[in-house]
């Protein structure tokens, strides 16, 4: 009979057979090891697990066997651990609590809350730098991933009815993560919906008080209106139902959002959700779920609980009518959420499953842009590049002109993170005539932005002024804080370039203020922060470098991690410049390659 191997890595690292506990391998670095194999972007060869962890050893490489040795006595038979670079196999059925992050594989209950605890709790090891610097991130990183998964276990539970498994994942949400409003708003519809309406109220109290005393602030919404019973609008009546009058509703909705009728949209939506469970047509109340999820996120600037409550239910929904493309439509909306919290192991989870669904070439030209986006905010531009490729290709198959927009604009992006700005010019040149063509002016800030930084790296600043001007007008009057905070970066850029570096910074401070929910943006904001103020005003680079490390580290922002590292370098901290070589080594970034040298050379100019 096969007996399950489970591995522990968050919280007290431990290894168990069918749930008992078998004998760990000797020695923390063996532990480590363990980790580092299971963890990395990708397999790593043996000298540079030599340098991380046995470069002050006699014999480097003989401790590396040994400690390899003693890892497959306690992986057990059947383990594949070797080559180089080295590779790591666990039998097929094992089970790493880690890789639940990425997975949408629902683990029992028990399983979920025992997930949170920090990455190889208690394992401190004697290595280098480099490796501590990395072990400082993936904590961060599988931190925020674990607080992400339980959120999402605790939504599915709630709108599949099972309230008391969603009350106990919501509950260990909030003891890991107290400031989160969204956490607290679940655990109180979880606890209100099982008739614990006591236990509902002070929930709300507690959060009140909290967010009160702690951070001086009002309680969120959300978790007031996750409080009220019912819901508000749920008990509206439903006089003569019927599919064709929900479709109507639904048909209405989508029309609305087309033309940026977001408030009208959502009534509409919201009506079409309560005639379609009024007549029990479960595809219906699914799409008319999904789209309105869709609607607040992309319309209305919507991210919270009660946005994924929706897809969640609208997931739940799909799948018990077998509609693949509601089904997939949702996975992808919550890929979506995922990109912008920087939760990237999530994000891949949901994308994977939305590939498993029968789709057309609509759907999937939206999945790969959103999988695009995701690889390229972890720095994987080969990856990404061939992802948004695809999206573009399987858009024009469709005739779907604002997503073939929406890609290239996201591959001019890259072109210049890679400082290539004549590529950059073309291919956003292209998006942005289709995004006049179609009047979708909600995007146009975010491809204005890039094609100004390209017409920056290219040296014609009158170019960049006219575009940041007009995509600043658009992002403040959409409201959009990711637009104003990248725009704003190409603002403080261009007032740099042109040798004035109080108004530079008074514009990154500009874009930070609304503190926008997407973390990219916030991440290079912060990264052209520092740099502007290296040379101008130190106590702040030495803010925002610490404040890009934490957040860039968080949601595994690859290179923004090295950014950061690179800045704090040259603010006195030489550990983590090394760190920084060794994220740069594995990103395809000659511009980030060349930031790696210039703080190898002390004769290279100050950083501008």
């Amino acid at each position: 009979m096969v007996r399950v191997l489970t591995v522990r890595l968050l919280g007290r690292p431990a290894l168990e057979r069918d749930g008992l506990p078998v004998a760990p391998p000797r020695g923390k670095k063996a532990w480590a090891l363990l980790a580092y194999l299971l963890v990395a972007d990708a397999p790593p060869s043996r000298q540079r697990l030599v340098s991380l962890f046995f470069s002050d050893t006699e014999d480097p490489l003989g401790a590396l066997r040994w400690n390899l040795s003693t890892l497959r006595g306690a992986l057990g038979p059947g383990v594949d651990l070797g080559g180089d670079p080295l590779v790591l196999r666990l039998v097929p059925g094992d089970r790493v609590d880690v890789h639940l992050l990425e997975s949408t594989d629902r683990w029992d209950v028990h399983e979920l809350v025992r997930i949170g605890g920090e990455f190889l709790e208690g394992v401190d090891v004697d290595a280098s730098p480099a490796f501590e610097s990395w072990l400082l991130v993936a904590r961060q990183r599988l931190r925020a991933g674990s607080h992400a998964v339980l959120y999402e276990a605790a939504l599915h539970s709630l709108v599949t009815g099972e309230v008391s498994a969603a009350a106990a994942l919501a509950a260990r949400a909030v003891e890991l993560d107290p400031y989160n409003g969204d956490y607290h708003a679940v655990l109180v519809r979880a606890l209100a919906l099982s008739g614990d309406t006591r236990g509902a109220e002070r929930q709300v109290e507690i959060a009140r008080e909290l967010f009160r005393d702690e951070l001086g602030l009002d309680l969120p919404d959300v978790v007031r209106r996750a409080g009220r019973t019912p819901p508000a609008g749920a008990a509206e009546p439903v006089v003569n139902p019927s599919r064709a009058s929900a479709r109507s509703y639904l048909e209405a909705g989508a029309a609305s959002l087309a033309v940026g009728a977001a408030d009208v949209a959502d009534a509409q939506l919201r009506r079409a959700v309560q005639v379609s469970r009024a007549v029990g047509d479960q595809a219906l109340a699914a799409q008319a779920l999904v789209t309105r999820a869709g609607g607040m996120i992309h319309g209305a600037g919507g991210r919270g609980a009660e946005v994924a409550a929706l897809l969640h239910e609208g997931l739940s929904l799909a799948r018990q009518a077998g509609a693949d493309p509601i089904a997939a439509a949702a996975c992808r909306e919550l890929a979506f959420l995922g990109v912008q919290l920087g939760h990237h192991e999530r994000t891949d989870a949901w994308l994977d499953e939305a590939e498993r669904f029968d789709v057309d070439d609509g759907e999937r030209a939206r999945q790969l842009g959103v999988r695009g986006m995701n690889l390229s905010d972890a720095a994987d531009y080969a990856k990404a590049l061939r992802s948004l490729d695809e999206s573009i290709a399987c858009a024009e198959r469709s005739g779907l002109v604002r997503q073939a927009a929406w890609s290239r604009a996201m591959v001019g992006r890259i072109h210049v993170l890679r400082g290539e700005p004549a590529q950059a010019a073309a291919v956003l040149d292209e998006s942005l005539d289709a995004l006049r063509e179609t009047r979708w002016l909600a995007f146009l800030p975010w491809a204005e932005a890039f094609r100004a930084e390209a017409a920056l790296q290219s040296g014609h600043d009158d170019v960049a002024t006219e575009l940041l001007d007009h995509a600043w007008v658009l992002a403040t009057e959409s409201g959009d804080h990711c637009w104003m905070a990248t725009v704003a970066r190409g603002q403080a850029l261009l007032a740099a370039d042109q040798g004035h570096a109080d108004q530079a910074l008074a514009w990154i401070e500009t874009g930070l203020r609304p503190s926008p929910w997407y973390l990219w943006p916030v991440a290079n904001l912060l990264d052209a922060g520092c740099r502007i103020a290296e040379n101008n005003t130190p106590a702040l680079a030495d803010e925002w470098s610490r404040d890009l490390y934490r957040l860039s580290a968080r949601g595994g922002l690859r290179e923004h991690v090295v950014r950061a590292q690179l800045s704090r370098g040259r603010r006195g901290e030489p550990d983590l410049a090394a760190a920084a070589r060794l994220g740069a080594a594995d990103i395809d970034n000659l511009a980030l390659h060349d930031l790696v040298a210039a703080a190898d050379d002390p004769w290279a100019p100050p950083s501008a």
